[in-house]
């Protein structure tokens, strides 16, 4: 089993103490990377969708097959709330989670799923009170219907041509910032406390448990080896889908950080953030032997697009060649703060600090369209690159059938298509 030297570290006000040894189960520690393609969610699922936070299960921000393209003429706005989440777009709908903060009787958070036509912006169905009224409420998409998780764990499914509940199941009490994710029928989340689990999408029956190395706020990222599970710049385990049985585990540098840093598998890789002060970067690892593949100086959780990986740091958005890990070219915010979003149609969204939403040509990095989302914020406020909770939702923006959805401030959803 390796060294039985121990560690601890800070994170988020908690002590947490970890092997230092690297385990892999089933896996030679001498194997090669290999750099496949990114495998599709499933073969059901509609390509030119946006199916939640970070577009899909991979978290790699890529739509593969999206057909919109700007310039970009607005189509309608829907003011929903306080704060809008990423939404979901597929199949001519467009749903997102609202922090309706205010609106019901005692003033508190009263989280709500919408459904839009996304042509016209009309409510499908009147919003939907989600459980627990917890103002961390998420929104993913599979197989067919709607899944929002609470905060504390209560995870439900939707009809998302009614609205209407289909099921709902308390995975426990949780600390729980990110959305389940969806494959081949089944839900896989984890509870924020060091379990993983998965439930049966059709009726939400709890098929496995498992313990994880860490605990802390962090999204889970589905593909065809297996459910990846990442806690900063730190460890990383990998899940058998079916079982929940550990396939590897690798200790990874040891470094302090504020936890919740969303995770992207991309370029035959896991790519894992810290957010320390003094180590801002993104590393990738070798999803066989958890070697350290690359790293780079970041303040986001990288994009992917065929054939690059766009690393964005105090502003400076790179697109770099995923053959030679060189830059293409690079954008620049005039606040020093930028998140790649989505890439999509030969085009890289990125969250501008300056509270702008900017498309950027994918071969070239030119500007080709822009759209003020929030206001300019006052020179002295502090902006951060990947602020995750503006608003207690998770952010980002979607694409499907040639359109493009927004969430702004106030939370003003706005759609735009030619």
């Amino acid at each position: 089993m390796g060294s039985t030297a121990r560690r601890v570290r800070i994170r988020s006000g908690c002590v947490v103490a970890t092997a230092l040894a690297v385990l892999a189960v089933g896996v030679s520690p001498g194997a090669a990377a290999t750099a496949a393609p990114a495998p599709a969610t499933s073969t059901t699922e509609p390509a030119d969708a946006t199916l939640g936070y970070r577009a899909n299960t991979r978290h790699d921000s890529f739509v593969a097959k999206a057909t919109a393209a700007p310039p970009f003429t607005k189509l309608w706005s829907a003011d929903l709330g306080s704060a809008v989440s990423a939404p979901v777009a597929v199949g001519g709908k467009v749903f997102v989670v609202v922090n309706a903060v205010g609106e019901d009787e005692t003033g508190g958070p009263r989280m709500e799923l919408v459904g839009l036509d996304a042509a016209t912006g009309k409510r499908l169905w009147p919003q939907r009170l989600i459980a627990d009224n917890d103002p961390k409420a998420t929104l993913a998409y599979g197989g067919g219907l709607l899944y929002t998780q609470t905060g504390r764990g209560v995870v439900t499914a939707w009809d998302p041509a009614t609205g209407r509940q289909r099921w709902s199941h308390s995975i426990g009490s949780g600390i729980c910032e990110f959305p389940p994710a969806w494959y081949d029928g089944v839900l896989y989340t984890q509870d924020g406390r060091g379990t993983a689990l998965a439930l049966r999408a059709s009726d939400g029956a709890e098929l496995w448990r498992a313990p994880l190395v860490d605990w802390g706020i962090s999204p889970v990222v589905v593909d065809d080896l297996g459910v990846w599970f990442g806690f900063d710049n730190y460890s990383f385990q990998l899940l058998d889908r079916s079982s929940g049985r550990e396939l590897r585990r690798y200790d990874v540098p040891d470094l302090t950080a504020r936890g919740g840093n969303p995770i992207a598998r991309g370029a035959g890789a896991l790519w894992l953030r810290s957010s320390a002060a003094d180590d801002e970067r993104t590393v990738a690892y070798d999803q066989n032997t958890g070697a350290v593949l690359r790293s780079f100086p970041a303040d986001a959780t990288p994009a992917f697009g065929p054939g690059r990986v766009y690393v964005a740091h105090r502003g400076v958005v790179k697109a770099l060649s995923t053959t030679t890990y060189q830059p293409a070219w690079s954008y620049t915010s005039p606040r020093q703060a930028a998140t790649v979003r989505l890439v999509a149609g030969g085009h890289v969204y990125v969250q501008d600090g300056d509270g702008k939403l900017v498309v950027l040509n994918e071969r070239t990095g030119a500007v080709v369209w822009s759209y003020r989302l929030w206001a300019e914020p006052h020179p002295t406020e502090n902006v951060l690159a990947e602020e995750d909770w503006r608003g207690w939702v998770n952010p980002g923006i979607a694409t499907a059938g040639g359109r493009v959805f927004a969430p702004g401030q106030n939370g003003v959803l706005t759609a735009f298509g030619d």
